[in-house]
């Protein structure tokens, strides 16, 4: 028996579509699909290359921002690991390599049970920590000049801290530059002490716990100088610490003003003649009629190292803008009450105590040790509680930071931008209806951060000051807290009368179904066309930069949509003329 060619058999006429299976109209048709699907995957390079290089920090947009209210409450003196070195999912301890020796050359001997290594440790919240570096006694120009405490060579780790620790602890820009020790992270205990090493976590802070697992905690926020309160409250006032500072026209005074820098803390509790001839944030505002108010836990009409707008020489010339603008704590309630909350907040610590603190608090509500941090938290849960029962929650966002490290222990070393900085991380919790909920953000903030998140959500300009950290590019305006397109998170009231320590018990919100429920991002992969898709849509509420080969790629992308569309047309006229 012949039998036929297997050629013959399957397709008769090899040279005839149809016997392929195909039509003419499904051939162009196939090619026009394939040709359309490779336009749009070109398309989206440009969002991937934002997603995945990391280059480009996402902005807020005034087009798509809920926000009409930004409040930043500020306390004192503590670092990220300091407070959060042991929350579940942050770059915390579980990061940290073996830390700190107690003297020069115990660094030689390696390895965990190195006998003159302090590690970590849980503090006891009631025992008083006492801090050099701020608060300078008068004639003392720098905390260099104080005595340094000695080290304990007693083995340590990280260990939790109480509400209050007793050993000095030194904070100011010398001894910060000893710790960080050219980024090794490893002069702490040399130049702080033991106690630099003790730590606090959810059974002495539970607010503030319970707040960054049900909203958002950013484990890469940074203060921006290496050193104490005064500078580092400049930049959050402003966004710099000089040039421009002077004396009654002197722009050199002792170790604390270089060259019109502001590189330490005064002598004393406050200084007369000093001059900032910059801009602040708060004036900008005021120029583009934007509401704002400055609340101080202290005398509103007297310059410290946290009320510094009364050392800006535009509110020297401008006084009844103080008059109007600088309040007391104790006002913060009532203006929400009401309905007069500004805009723009900013709220620091002082003697103020809320009517419903513990008995046992008294003294100052800043955190800023010895005072109890327990009482601190119990300040800023009955602010952020006046919130959350207003009116103004649905549109507002509350930033909770801390002015500096205080001395205490953190394991990342801080990117240097300049001279003076970046400082060590501080913590920063972000509250708002449409924070990400349980939420840990790991892009790189900094004091000048606040300053762009309210730049960017009203549309302003940067503030024209010569080295101002807003203009930088590395840093983020805290877009990537915030998704406009979820549900509304519901608020969270704190009792705001916890004594510590208890044990920890998280406090949840319940949470819709439709509501935004990760509680981290994860890494995207270049795996699917609807990853991509996912990738673009995260980032298409927010405005962002392109940089060149985005902008090459996104032309790439239209240039071969165009191509598809034509050659798909030419495709299907050419297979059925």
């Amino acid at each position: 028996m012949l039998v036929a060619p297997a050629e013959s058999v399957l397709t008769g006429n090899k040279n005839d579509p149809a016997d392929h299976g195909f039509s003419t109209k499904t051939h162009a048709f196939r090619l026009g699909l394939v040709l359309v699907i490779v336009a749009i995957l070109v398309s989206f390079l440009p969002a991937a290359a934002y997603t995945f290089s990391g280059s480009s920090v996402a902005s807020l947009n005034p087009s798509t921002t809920r926000l009409k209210h930004i409040i930043f409450i500020v306390q004192e003196n503590h670092s990220f690991d300091n407070y959060f070195g042991t929350f579940p999912g942050v770059n915390g301890f579980n990061n940290a390599p073996p830390c700190c020796v107690a003297f020069i050359g115990a660094e030689t001997m390696a390895g965990y049970q190195n006998p003159f290594m302090v590690h970590p440790f849980h503090q006891d919240v009631t025992n008083p920590i006492m801090i050099v570096g701020d608060e300078l006694p008068p004639g003392v120009e720098d905390a260099e000049d104080m005595p340094a405490p000695s080290a304990n060579s007693s083995l340590t780790g990280p260990f939790p801290f109480g509400d209050e620790i007793s050993i000095d602890l030194n904070h100011a820009s010398a001894a910060a530059r000893a710790d960080w020790n050219n980024g090794a992270m490893n002069g702490f205990v040399i130049s702080e002490g033991r106690q630099t090493m003790g730590y606090y976590d959810g059974s002495d802070i539970p607010y503030y716990w319970d707040y960054a697992a049900n909203y958002v905690i950013d484990d890469n926020f940074f203060s921006s100088q290496m050193g104490p309160s005064f500078p580092n409250h400049l930049y959050i006032a402003s966004g710099t610490n000089g040039p421009g500072a002077n004396v009654n026209g002197n722009a050199n005074r002792g170790k604390w003003l270089n060259n019109g820098y502001i590189t330490n803390n005064y002598p004393g509790a406050t200084f007369s003649g000093l001059a900032l001839d910059w801009m602040a944030l708060a004036q900008e505002l005021t120029q583009s009629n934007i509401t704002w108010s400055w609340y101080t836990g202290e005398n509103p009409s007297v310059p410290t190292y946290w009320n510094v707008l009364p050392y800006f020489s535009y509110f020297q010339q401008n006084p009844n803008q103080l008059h109007l603008h600088l309040k007391s704590v104790g006002a913060f309630a009532p203006d929400i009450s009401n309905g007069q909350l500004p805009a723009v907040s900013w709220i620091t610590p002082g003697e103020w105590a809320p009517p419903t603190e513990p008995s046992i608090c008294h003294g100052s509500m800043s955190e800023h040790p010895p005072a109890r941090i327990d009482c601190g938290m119990d300040y800023v849960a009955y602010l952020v509680n006046h919130i959350m029962e207003s009116q103004y929650w649905q549109s507002s966002a509350i930033v909770i930071t801390w002015d500096d490290y205080g001395g205490f222990y953190d394991h990342v070393a801080p990117p240097q931008v300049d001279k003076y900085g970046e400082g060590f991380r501080v913590p920063a919790i972000v509250i708002s209806p449409w924070a990400k909920h349980d939420y840990v953000d790991h892009t790189p903030y900094e004091f000048a951060s606040l300053l762009k998140m309210v730049e960017d959500n009203w549309n302003l300009p940067r503030l024209p000051n010569p080295n101002d950290r807003d203009e930088l590019s590395s840093i983020g305006d805290m877009a990537n807290a915030f998704d406009f397109s979820q549900t509304p998170l519901p608020p969270l009231i704190e009792p705001g009368n916890f004594v510590g320590p208890q044990p920890y018990v998280e406090i949840a919100l319940t949470i819709t179904a439709t509501s935004a429920t990760s509680s981290q991002a994860a890494t995207p992969s270049i795996a699917t066309l609807s990853t991509l898709a996912s990738s673009l849509v995260e980032v298409a509420g927010a405005s962002y930069s392109f940089d060149l080969t985005s902008w090459i790629l996104l032309i790439v992308g239209i240039i071969v949509i165009v191509s598809a569309v034509m050659a798909a047309m030419w495709s299907f006229r050419r297979h059925t003329a």
